[in-house]
């Protein structure tokens, strides 16, 4: 996911700050995906190519499953992998895909936050989000689902 920090470089925030900026970023994010996004054909199919593929190597039958399946490594891992692309794509002005890639990685953080109510219940719906998305790019893809 695109590296929007407002640290400057190696300085480190509370758990609770990072907590509260997660929360205003996810809300955020569920209502474009609600308002915007689903207007979008173009970032769609990219959510759901990519998201595709993850539950795919993870062979899983939902985005949900997979992420409740990851492990500790393959979750930093991904959120890793989701980070660099995601910072690479918007350095070279792929803003859709490198939207994508946040995302997702956002669906992957938020379940670790689910003491939250607010981030338990969007992530429901976000997890709903994306299911759609695969749904779609596997139909335009010729895709069989799993």
């Amino acid at each position: 996911m695109p590296d929007q920090s407002t640290n400057a470089p190696g300085q480190n925030i509370s758990p609770e700050k990072a907590a509260e900026l997660f929360k205003e970023r996810f809300v955020d994010l569920i209502a474009d995906m609600g308002t915007n996004v689903h207007k979008d054909p173009k970032t769609l199919f990219l959510i759901g190519s990519l998201a595709t593929r993850l539950v795919e190597e993870a062979k899983k039958t939902s985005w949900a499953r997979t992420k409740a399946a990851l492990s500790r490594d393959a979750y930093n891992s991904i959120l890793e992998t989701l980070r660099v692309q995601g910072n690479q794509l918007a350095a070279k002005g792929d803003k859709k895909a490198s939207y994508a890639a946040e995302i997702l990685a956002i669906s992957i953080i938020a379940p670790t936050m689910r003491a939250d109510e607010h981030i338990a219940t969007g992530n429901d719906l976000l997890d709903s989000m994306i299911e759609d998305t695969i749904k779609m790019y596997r139909q335009r893809a010729g895709i069989r689902s799993n």
